[in-house]
């Protein structure tokens, strides 16, 4: 994973809506998550969200449709 910064020396991350270039991983900040599964587990378990398997498939299709 390389990070792209920007000149104030921030992460410079994809918009949501470039989203689907990330489908083969790299996700977060640093490429930490290998795809939207781990993403989104990732947030269901440290904001306590107590999302069901159910809809954390519907969420991540939500995101995977979104275009800018």
């Amino acid at each position: 994973f390389e990070a792209d910064r920007g000149p104030d020396m921030r992460y410079r991350t994809s918009p949501i809506g470039a989203l689907t270039t990330h489908l083969k991983g790299g996700f977060y900040h640093d490429g930490r998550f290998p795809n939207l599964n781990a993403v989104v587990n990732h947030y269901n378990k440290c904001m306590n969200l107590g999302l069901s398997d159910s809809e954390k498939g519907d969420l991540i299709q939500y995101l995977i449709t979104l275009k800018f």
